[in-house]
């Protein structure tokens, strides 16, 4: 026997679980990549405070002169 079923009342279901999957990959990748980004910057940042020589005081305080 043939089934009548109407076989395309699947199809938006499977069109919404591809769609579903498509922005879960998406949003994934977007955490990962803001992710990388701040790492990227905190590291930068952190390198910067390393290389940066510390102010050196170019007058001693007058309690320390007397």
């Amino acid at each position: 026997m043939i089934n009548d079923g109407n076989p395309k009342a699947e199809t938006p279901e499977s069109d919404n679980s591809e769609n579903l999957d498509g922005m879960a990959k998406a949003f994934i990748v977007s955490v990962a990549w803001s992710y990388a980004e701040a790492l990227e910057r905190t590291k930068r940042a952190q390198n910067q405070q390393e290389t940066a020589p510390e102010p050196q005081p170019e007058s001693q305080p007058e309690s320390q002169l007397e």
